[in-house]
């Protein structure tokens, strides 16, 4: 009895999935010949992703290749090098910052989510808003205020490699102007749409929580 009980919730959890699935693949569905996604201003949303994405990759090998070359020059040459620190340090801020804007296009930051998976569409949609609001209002609050810090240090070098210090500082603000820019174009999308924005991993998230919900 208890078997045929957990393969009827099985069965229906697989359902439920394939439902998810089903929506969602809908409302991705390109809206033309090209495959342009149906999201108003998804292209600009495309390229910026692009973009931030070869950026922190850059960073990344930059990052690779300097600790590799500290490596080889401290322990097999004996010849350490002063900057190479300061560079994967300098590298490693700006890949941040640029990670932190593509993750916000991909709507992957970390979430409690307690409340919109128990409210309506409509709910979800007001939630979503609301957040974006806050995120946007919130990053032109702190773009406006490290502006003028940021100007103010570009007068310092750095200890070793000499850059402004407005090069170090002003990755914060790119970042956060990026992310701003995305909340921007995510709340045009949801005022035109009138639905909530649909995430690649929604199903599987989905799928995960009906599969823990019926483990209970």
């Amino acid at each position: 009895m208890n078997s045929d009980n957990e393969q009827d919730t099985v069965d229906g959890t697989l359902q439920l999935r394939e439902q998810v699935v089903d929506t969602e693949q809908e409302i991705n569905a390109p809206s033309d010949s090209n495959g342009d996604c149906g999201l108003p201003m998804a292209g600009v949303v495309r390229w910026m992703i692009i973009g931030e994405k070869f950026i922190a990759g850059l960073f990344l090998i930059v990052i690779f290749a300097t600790m590799s070359l500290q490596v080889i020059a401290r322990y097999l040459l004996d010849k350490p090098y002063q900057w190479s620190e300061e560079l994967s340090v300098f590298a490693l801020i700006w890949m941040t910052f640029m990670s932190a804007a593509y993750v916000m296009a991909e709507g992957r930051h970390i979430a409690v989510d307690m409340l919109s998976t128990r409210v309506g569409q409509r709910g979800q949609l007001l939630i979503e808003m609301g957040s974006y609001l806050l995120t946007a209002g919130t990053c032109i609050l702190l773009v406006v205020g490290g502006a003028r810090f940021v100007w103010y240090v570009g007068k310092v070098g750095s200890p070793t490699l000499g850059l402004p210090m407005s090069l170090w500082y002003g990755s914060c603000l790119v970042g956060l102007l990026l992310i701003t820019i995305h909340c921007i174009i995510n709340l045009f999308q949801l005022w035109i749409t009138g639905k909530p924005i649909p995430r690649d991993s929604s199903a599987d998230e989905e799928a995960f929580h009906l599969q823990l919900e019926s483990g209970e």
